[in-house]
């Protein structure tokens, strides 16, 4: 035996798989996906970086590795798209050079419309709710059904449902913007096109139509049991296995798909009950699913304001986040935010500061210093800074958002107003009217350029511009916009929603205010 032979022999066995893949874009309605060329894949570990070929096809070698062993995905770019599957980078995957790793992609111009569209259309619908819940209390309180007290104690629960909804919307809408039609049979095809239609009782129907639900967890977990026991005994069998393994992801992934759809219908129901129940079974069917948990934290923090129940999934969220993503990951900055977040709500500012500013550091790591995501922690470290009334960092804070949108959005964009809108609060604040309003101008001129905007958000800057002018002691100009707000308030909320009585009531003070200089 030669001495090369020998020294290999001393050394073991060196394995290696290569890890076959492929890239495409997400299907959309009357849109299919489509392979992507010059996607660069690395993986953690490696310094090597491989980029798919023309057909959106990819192979790594993992070196060291056999089938089964975990590696994990460092890193995915490809300008102008971001992946559609946001956990699936840090995540632990299993080497496989049998079953090939689907990237999907989706480009951020178009990802940004669908939320947008989905968003509008979600509130829209919630907006309609609301209205039809409070006719028909007037209705009761009309015909004595109900008493006055009780009339009130409604209107005040109603109110505040519609106000706990927004929170939820932008998370509701990039979820179901990011889907892959491809994935879909044709009753998920119906179900998604209920949803982005705002559609909740469809949506609802169609899920109840697969089956009972209850039935289709018992079969998941009667298959993960078997799955269990079969792998104990018949090591063997591993590649029969590992298919079932894969069916049995795949039926569990499109259960917890139907009890987020199911939240979501009754979320904009304000139906708190069963969309909480509903949550928190998908957080429960899969909780290594760091995201599973985020969400169920959110529900739990913005709608049911139960502190305790919201860190319960916040604290595991982020156990998971360490074991199986590492620190490095959309999840992760994700779940420090909603913890910064839930420390501020708690009075605990020190804390709420430090979980923001590591989601803000993992998120220019993971994202680049320049994403519209960064630029969305800056927005939240500028809020907290703001609370705590230190405006010169607060204002840098903004002002480092702005830059980023104006680059990434364009100048005229939604993202640009909100953060003039926030620039233009903390110079109201700092008492700088003049410095206010001339930004407040500037949002307008935007909102009126943009044929996306909600009215409601023409109502709010209308109505920031007349508190302006209030402050600057031009009454006559500051009743002008505040009536015009108030128009579309009344339009938008109807007169007896909240937002609609301040600015009533707002306007109450500066006609006042006109009625004694006249004097």
């Amino acid at each position: 035996m030669s001495i090369v032979a020998a020294a290999f022999l001393l050394c073991g066995p060196v394995w290696s798989v290569t890890q076959e893949g492929f890239v495409k874009t997400i299907a959309r309605k009357n849109k299919p996906g489509a392979p992507v060329e010059g996607t660069i894949i690395r993986v953690r570990g490696s310094h090597n970086a491989v980029e798919s070929r023309k057909d959106g096809e990819f192979s790594i070698l993992m070196a060291s590795l056999q089938n089964g062993d975990p590696y994990s995905i460092a890193s995915i770019y490809k300008s102008g798209y971001e992946p559609a599957e946001q956990e699936l980078i840090g995540r632990k995957l299993p080497c496989s050079n049998v079953v090939p790793l689907e990237i999907l992609l989706v480009n951020s111009a178009e990802l940004r419309k669908e939320k947008e569209d989905i968003e509008t259309k979600a509130r829209e619908n919630v907006e309609n709710f609301y209205q039809t819940r409070l006719d028909s209390l007037d209705q009761l309180l009309a015909t004595a059904r109900i008493s006055e007290e009780e009339f009130a104690h409604r209107k005040e629960e109603l109110e505040g449902q519609y106000e706990r909804f927004e929170p939820l919307l932008k998370t509701m809408s990039d979820k179901f913007a990011r889907t892959d039609y491809d994935r879909l049979d044709s009753l998920g095809l119906l179900i998604q096109e209920a949803i982005e239609q705002g559609n909740p009782e469809e949506v609802e129907r169609l899920v109840r139509e697969k089956g009972d639900l209850e039935q289709r967890e018992a079969t998941i977990r009667k298959q993960e049991k078997q799955i269990t026991q079969a792998q104990k005994i018949l090591d063997e069998t591993s590649a029969r296995l590992e298919q079932q393994r894969m069916a049995t992801a795949k039926d569990k992934k499109e259960l917890a798909d139907d009890y987020y759809h199911l939240y979501s219908s009754f979320l904009a129901r304000f139906q708190n009950d069963s969309a909480g129940y509903y949550i928190q079974r998908r957080a429960a069917l899969d909780t290594l699913n760091a995201d599973y948990q985020i969400q169920a934290g959110q529900f739990a923090m913005n709608i049911l304001a139960d502190y305790p129940l919201a860190k319960t999934y916040f604290d595991r969220a982020y156990r998971i986040c360490e074991v199986h993503y590492g620190e490095w990951n959309e999840p992760m900055f994700t779940v420090c935010n909603e913890l910064g977040v839930w420390y501020k709500r708690q009075g605990d500012l020190e804390q709420a500061r430090s979980w923001l500013q590591r989601s803000l550091t993992i998120r220019e790591q993971v994202k680049g210093k320049n994403s519209s995501d960064v630029a969305d922690e800056l927005n939240n470290l500028g809020d907290f800074y703001r609370v705590q009334k230190d405006y010169k960092q607060a204002m840098k804070l903004h002002k480092s958002a702005l830059k980023i949108r104006e680059k990434q959005c364009g100048k005229n964009s939604l993202e640009v107003a909100e953060s003039k809108l926030n620039i233009g609060s903390l110079l109201y604040h700092q008492g700088k009217y003049e410095q206010a309003k001339k930004m407040h101008l500037e949002v307008q001129r935007i909102y009126a350029s943009n044929s996306k905007t909600p009215q409601r958000k023409v109502a709010d800057i209308l109505r920031n511009l007349g508190v302006d002018d209030f402050r600057l002691g031009k009454y006559e100009e500051a009743k002008d916009y505040v009536e015009l707000a108030l128009a579309i308030y009344r339009k938008v909320y109807g007169e007896s929603h909240p937002t609609t009585q301040t600015a009533a009531t707002t306007l109450d003070v500066i006609q006042q205010q006109i009625q004694l200089l006249q004097k």
